[in-house]
């Protein structure tokens, strides 16, 4: 990734610095993934704790449980 200085920012035309701020803006509006139930943000770090979690229940298919029963094991 290349970083301009403010020296060399300020040496653009103004027609390069817009399209280097619409650049900016456009990187911002990126799509991130979002939650199915809420609508919304899902930060990077999260989604791949879940993408962790859904490849395990891949592997061992028979270790997961209902959230009914999860709620019945935590009170026991």
């Amino acid at each position: 990734m290349a970083v301009l200085s403010k020296t060399e920012i300020a040496s653009l035309s103004t027609q390069e610095r817009l399209a280097l701020i619409d650049d900016l803006w456009e990187s911002l509006e990126a799509p991130l993934p979002v939650s199915a139930t809420t609508g919304a943000p899902i930060p990077v770090w999260q989604r791949r704790i879940l993408d962790e979690r859904l490849l395990d229940l891949d592997k061992f298919p028979g270790d997961d449980v209902s959230l009914a029963e999860a709620r019945n094991q935590s009170l026991l």
